[in-house]
């Protein structure tokens, strides 16, 4: 009977066993190729061998019935490894943060820790740096932040976001970051306001938690600077936290949109990419209403299902209008390196303003060029105008419009602006339309016209309608945009956009 009570409580422990383990002395080594790490301490052992693509973490537990844990890590995902001593110097402690994949693909802050005291020495120390290198290799480390927090904007779960997601993982990979909340238009807290007087040199990167309107502010805050060249090359890292994320789709890709972990991993280990950005003028005679073109849109989302039709005037220098010969210049673009910032680029003069519009603004005289009574292509190069109705207008520098709609699928940092216009249609046409707008075969439609321009003005040629800029609804005015080709940064692990890996027709 002592006997089977003895296996009973092996096979069950007690709950004094269960949850009170004896202290057991902490003992850590290195392996003989000087590659893995392991430690152990209260009956968990824990493994981390360096790998050509990453940190094999592995966790095991003793007993009967424990299972081992094993992950990759890939370097891109390793935020830090260190080794401190101890108050009094008498044993170190390792450390070791990383962004592990958690359920629906995102991403979760995984801290690991232990006594090394044995295994201290010149090669541990080797051991911390191969992985730091590795982690960081072409990234500065412990890069500089200015973090905009905006509490009411979008879905009003920033402050939240910061203080449960952002901070920790900054906090992990040793980032230096203040925080700036973000207040109305009329405030010196509002985002434009903050970036318009920033002294910039005391960061590597602005990281907005909102949604596009606070990355517009900013952008026009820096443009308004009277070194404005200079400094709209501080990087932008968005951190979505608001109803659209028009941005950070086109950034991070529809599926990742709502991992705001791998979006701080984006600030902390991309790399700055040049970034067009336009400048839009209406009601305000040279005025930067917005700078980066998420989504200039002209007509109503009812409009296709009503067969409602807008009268206007557009006028376009246009550079391309032959889809397939679009299509063959993307795939051409897609093929060449990634963009990103090499070494140290020059710097324009620190007196750098804005540069001066090409084309004036809406009271300016535009070349009407071929005067064209319904929508065509593909076209002669130069000045087109169109007078005639359309269902809908759409122009800007994203292939995304939102994270289920690539509207412009070609649309890249190529220099120029991509518009589409849609004629009018049956709603039926229009509801066919938007099948496999999610994979860009919208633009295969032969009623969808799709054209690369240098600048563009749009008239209405009616009293009312609907035009929005940047997700934002502005009067229903003449609407001029040109572009500023690699003006401004943002940040990229893969220094590109996540529209088409591939434009077919």
């Amino acid at each position: 009977m002592v006997a089977l009570l003895s296996f009973l409580s092996f096979l069950w422990p007690t709950r004094a066993t269960q949850y009170e383990p004896l202290a057991q002395e902490a003992a850590s080594r290195l392996s003989d190729d000087g590659l893995e790490l392991i430690f152990s301490e209260n009956g968990v052992t824990t493994s981390l061998r360096i790998e050509e693509d990453g940190v094999r973490v592995a966790i095991s537990k003793a007993g009967v019935f424990s299972r081992p844990h094993s992950e990759l890590v890939p370097y891109l995902h390793v935020l830090s490894a260190s080794v401190a001593l101890t108050p009094g110097g008498r044993s170190s402690v390792f450390d070791f943060s990383c962004l592990s994949t958690r359920k629906k693909n995102k991403l979760r802050l995984r801290q690991i820790s232990g006594d090394v005291t044995a295994a201290h020495g010149v090669a541990l120390l080797n051991w911390v740096e191969t992985v730091q290198t590795r982690a960081y290799k072409g990234i500065k480390p412990q890069r500089r932040f200015l973090v905009f927090v905006n509490p009411h904007g979008g879905q009003g779960n920033a402050k939240t976001l910061w203080q449960d997601i952002v901070e920790p993982i900054f906090a992990a990979a040793g980032s230096v970051v203040d925080v700036q909340y973000t207040g109305p238009v009329s405030s010196p807290t509002n985002a434009a306001n903050v970036a318009r007087n920033l002294d910039l040199s005391l960061y590597d990167a602005l990281a907005p938690l909102s949604g596009d309107g606070i990355v517009s502010e900013l952008l026009n805050g820096l443009a308004s600077r009277p070194d404005a060249r200079t400094a709209l090359r501080i990087p932008i890292a968005p951190l979505p936290a608001g109803s659209g994320n028009a941005l950070s789709v086109n950034l991070m890709g529809p599926d990742k949109v709502d991992d705001v972990s791998f979006a701080v991993l984006n600030a902390i280990k991309g790399h700055p990419m040049p970034l067009d950005i336009c400048s839009t003028s209406t009601w305000a005679p040279n005025g930067f209403d917005s700078l980066v073109e998420f989504d200039s849109y002209w007509g109503t989302s009812g409009g296709a299902l009503t067969g409602a039709k807008y009268q206007v005037e557009i006028t376009m220098k246009v550079v391309e209008s032959d889809k397939r010969r679009m299509a063959d210049a993307y795939n051409t673009l897609r093929e060449t390196k990634p963009i990103r910032e090499s070494g140290t680029p020059t710097l324009p003069p620190t007196d750098a303003q804005m540069p001066p519009l090409s084309f004036g603004s809406t009271d300016s005289q535009l070349p009407l060029g071929t005067i064209h009574t319904s929508i065509t292509a593909p076209l002669t190069p130069g000045w087109h105008t169109f007078r005639t109705s359309v269902q809908f207008v759409c122009a800007g520098k994203l292939p995304w419009l939102s994270r289920d709609s690539m509207i412009l699928p070609m649309a890249d940092d190529d220099g120029l602006i991509d518009v589409v216009i849609v004629p009018p249609r049956s709603a039926f046409a229009s509801l066919t339309g938007m099948d496999g707008q999610e994979e860009g075969r919208f633009m295969r439609l032969p009623d969808v016209y799709y054209y690369k321009v240098e600048v563009y003005r749009c008239t209405p040629r009616e009293k009312s309608g609907f035009i929005s800029i940047d997700g934002e609804s502005i009067p229903y005015q003449p609407v001029q945009v040109e572009n500023h080709a690699r003006l401004a940064r943002i940040m990229s692990v893969e220094g590109r956009w996540k529209g088409l890996e591939r434009a077919e027709l």
